[in-house]
């Protein structure tokens, strides 16, 4: 019956994005973000993205990226929301990137702006990341995996000190700790680290530097394992220390299922599920059955 109606809704906005006036309306553009929450939430567990969905989004993003960029208030909030999901929706599909990067160049700058900015400036970063490593149409060259590195490092080097972690401790492996314990202000900080930890991901994963052939690449490729180990364990930690802020287990989960195969350690494993299970009792929405389903499957829990 959700999806129903959700296809409905989906079927009216493609119509309105024909007329002119239509679809330079900002409500019309956040019912959009809102509706695709439910792509979101299914994108790691299906292999191509809901076309329509999709390119409704696309449309109305296109058509206002402009004029959200220019000012201030409900508009540039809802873009945001919208370029935050596409990221999140491509990375957990491996597909290209769907919106206008074109029209957020101007954005991506060192100059001193608040914290939520710096956050925006980051998903910029983030999307390009995308690009690289999913779009057939560019080179997957050092130069331009080096390019990426580099803005990386810039945002690190300039953004604010309010970035820092209030409190962080790294996985006790005394007493069989799993992950790490980071705390933070604000939900923005929240969304940053995590954020940090995808594109850690991709371009860990995406590593120009891998050897293709020889002796070196088993040792490479088991380096490359490890760090994706370890990020997802602190992508994990950052949402369990910071409860409050419910879309943080979604992140979480989300790399989970992107890197599951790199986990061979059952406690490991258990802690990871025990996490899925968790985002679904506080938050109500996460598929809790098709993403254990995966898990045991990958994991071979069912053999």
């Amino acid at each position: 019956m959700v999806l129903h109606y959700h296809n409905e809704c989906i079927g009216d906005l493609r119509y309105l994005a024909s007329e002119p006036n239509a679809i330079m309306d900002e409500e019309l553009l956040a019912a959009v973000v809102i509706l695709r929450f439910y792509e979101e939430l299914d994108s790691p567990f299906i292999e191509f993205s809901t076309e329509t969905a999709v390119t409704g989004l696309q449309v109305f993003i296109e058509a206002q990226a402009n004029l959200a960029l220019a000012s201030l208030g409900f508009r540039q909030a809802v873009f945001w929301v919208g370029f935050r999901q596409e990221f999140h929706i491509a990375f957990a599909q491996q597909r290209p990137f769907c919106l206008p990067l074109s029209a957020c160049e101007s954005f991506l700058t060192w100059d001193p702006a608040p914290d939520h900015v710096w956050v925006n400036r980051l998903l910029i970063i983030c999307a390009h990341a995308v690009q690289y490593c999913h779009d057939d149409t560019l080179n997957q060259n050092a130069t331009r995996y080096q390019g990426l590195i580099d803005l990386y490092n810039r945002w690190q080097q300039c953004r604010p000190i309010s970035f820092s972690p209030i409190y962080a401790v790294d996985a006790d492996q005394t007493q069989r700790e799993i992950f790490p314990r980071v705390r933070y202000l604000d939900d923005c900080h929240i969304l940053a680290l995590q954020s940090i930890g995808l594109l850690k991901i991709l371009l860990t994963a995406y590593s120009p530097h891998v050897p293709r052939v020889g002796p070196a690449r088993r040792k490479s490729l088991a380096q490359v394992d490890a760090k994706l180990r370890a990020t997802v364990l602190e992508i994990c930690g950052v949402a369990l220390s910071n409860r409050q802020s419910p879309p943080a287990l979604i992140t979480a989960c989300v790399s989970i299922n992107t890197c599951c195969e790199q986990f061979s350690d059952l406690t490991e494993q258990q802690a990871l599920m025990e996490i899925n299970s968790i985002t679904t009792q506080e938050t109500n929405y996460w598929p809790t059955s098709v993403s254990k389903a995966k898990l045991e499957e990958v994991w071979g829990w069912g053999t």
